[in-house]
């Protein structure tokens, strides 16, 4: 029995299920997870969709009550998924024990990960999760999918795959496209949600992000940097800085890009660092961040650090110029 079948028998023998997400989700995760939460109430289930963090304000449109940022008291599961998660720190928060959790299941697409889940049913191949949502959803009998499930499903194909422009984008996710639109899903309103509605407080956050990029290993690496300080004059959020690494792969020459980003820890006080990394594909970014504690796929890939950002900064520089001397 392969991973996919051991999914569809859990499913097909349990009544309850908690549908969960990575910490700080992108429409991948988060649409991921609606769309399989629609899939598993089609089947006659009961399901818990537990997000604990606060949704950015792009994704917020896909969301209309189903998602609860605290678990119900008194409440077992027959299993706990968790969408689009490839390391263990980046588990959501607050997840129940084991005994009430059921086994852990992790649906992901990242090619580099830790050993996290009692059930892995992963698929490097995918262009997101969501891509893994839908092949479940035939697995289920479920094609064409509900239209309920439409929109997140294709959020969070639009999302991974930057619009259809990257090559992950197969004939069969357009495919898969096709159908969503066919089932509901707007592209303009979900392009718009995504990509598009700005506030200007962000526009002024990109500015001050472009004025601390740095080129170097001859040009081929271009980092960028997000502080506290930053953002507070721009008026910004966290929620603003994700997709600005993009800015610094524009660069002609630039084979990766790596934003270098100030947020509060997790627990206690003092200051954390995320790096996202970009690649345009020769570099395998994901090997990189898989090497620095994170994860992710040959072209986009992220960490989180106790470091100061000064101090990640310098560890970018020598770990990328490095992997490109190899390459």
């Amino acid at each position: 029995m392969n991973v996919r079948e051991r999914v569809a028998e859990l499913v097909r023998g349990g009544e309850r299920f908690l549908v969960c997400c990575h910490r700080r989700p992108d429409a991948d995760a988060l649409g991921s997870a609606l769309g399989l939460r629609v899939l598993l109430q089609e089947l006659g289930k009961d399901v818990n969709l537990y997000v604990p963090d606060a949704l950015p304000a792009n994704l917020v449109f896909l969301d209309h009550g189903e998602v609860e940022q605290d678990l119900p008291e008194g409440l077992s599961w027959d299993a706990t998924f968790v969408m689009d998660t490839a390391a263990n720190s980046l588990l959501p928060s607050g997840l129940p024990d084991e005994e009430r959790r059921g086994p852990l299941v992790i649906i992901d697409h990242h090619a580099n990960h830790d050993d996290v889940g009692d059930i892995v049913f992963r698929e490097t191949g995918a262009c997101a999760t969501g891509e893994m949502v839908m092949d479940l959803a035939e697995l289920f009998g479920l094609r064409p999918v509900p239209p309920e499930a439409a929109t997140p499903i294709y959020a969070a194909l639009v999302a991974d795959t930057g619009g259809f422009r990257y090559s992950t984008t197969k004939p069969k996710v357009l495919r898969m496209g096709a159908e969503l639109l066919e089932q509901g899903a707007d592209p303009w309103q979900v392009a718009y949600e995504l990509f598009e509605k700005w506030p200007s407080e962000r526009l002024a956050l990109l500015s001050a992000i472009l004025d601390t990029l740095e080129l170097d290993c001859e040009g081929r690496l271009a980092l960028l940097t997000v502080t506290r300080a930053m953002l507070e004059e721009a008026g910004a959020n966290d929620d603003m800085v994700e997709g600005m690494v993009d800015y610094g792969r524009k660069l002609r020459g630039v084979e990766i890009a790596a934003l270098i980003w100030e947020f509060p820890a997790d627990e206690g006080e003092g200051l954390e660092t995320k790096v996202s990394f970009r690649s345009r594909g020769e570099a395998d970014v994901g090997r990189i961040a898989q090497a620095m504690g994170g994860g992710g796929h040959r072209t986009a890939a992220g960490t989180q650090l106790t470091d100061d950002a000064d101090t990640t900064r310098e560890r970018v520089r020598e770990m990328v110029c490095a992997a490109l001397c190899d390459d």
